[in-house]
């Protein structure tokens, strides 16, 4: 009787290939996919940016930007944020605007006077600390907060003639920040504060 000798090398050259392409994914995963954005209004927070920051230090906590398209929200996104932003009163017969600070699918509005005043973001998985995020139903915003105003803004120019095209919003007002909630359901999440 003769007994076969089993080579184990074809098995752990397989079962290393499998492991190193399940490494290889999680090591492509990002923290951002792993962790939702937090929009934290009570705060007004977004990114580890708050209200009243710098241009220079929103450049050093987020780098360079993505995109230098003019416009508050960044290029390739359909602007569903609040149909006026007025500048903060530091800045009102000034003759330098905002600076307009793209990062990916988040901006800022960022004052000479008084620092950053607006921040936007369209990211998949953003939610506010009152549990409202994009993707939902925009009717869950007067149920997450007490004082909210809804209605419907232009969304851009009318093509061939046609009617505008329009976008539905609810704007929440949490102590002196101004919350809008653009779309339905709801694509993008706005905080404005002239307070900070």
């Amino acid at each position: 009787m003769r007994y076969r000798s089993i080579s184990y090398a074809p098995i752990a050259l397989v079962l290393l290939v499998v492991t190193g392409i399940g490494l290889a994914l999680l090591a492509f995963r990002t923290d951002e996919e792993a962790q939702p954005v937090l929009v934290d209004e009570d705060a007004g927070v977004l990114h580890g940016v708050r209200f009243g920051d710098s241009e220079r230090k929103v450049r050093a906590r987020l780098g360079e930007e993505t995109d230098d398209r003019p416009g508050y929200f960044p290029a390739g996104t359909d602007y569903t944020g609040p149909f006026a932003i007025p500048s903060p009163q530091s800045d009102r017969g000034s003759r330098v605007p905002p600076s307009e600070l793209h990062y990916d699918e988040t901006a800022y509005l960022v004052s000479p006077g008084a620092g950053v005043f607006s921040m936007a973001t369209l990211e998949k998985g953003a939610r506010t600390r009152a549990g409202v995020g994009i993707g939902d139903e925009l009717e869950r915003v007067r149920e997450r907060y007490d004082r909210v105003q809804c209605g419907e803004a232009v969304a851009g120019e009318p093509l061939f003639g046609g009617e505008a095209p329009m976008y539905r919003w609810c704007r929440a007002l949490v102590d002196e920040v101004r919350v809008h909630f653009g779309g339905d359901p709801i694509e993008s999440i706005t905080m404005t504060s002239y307070t900070r």
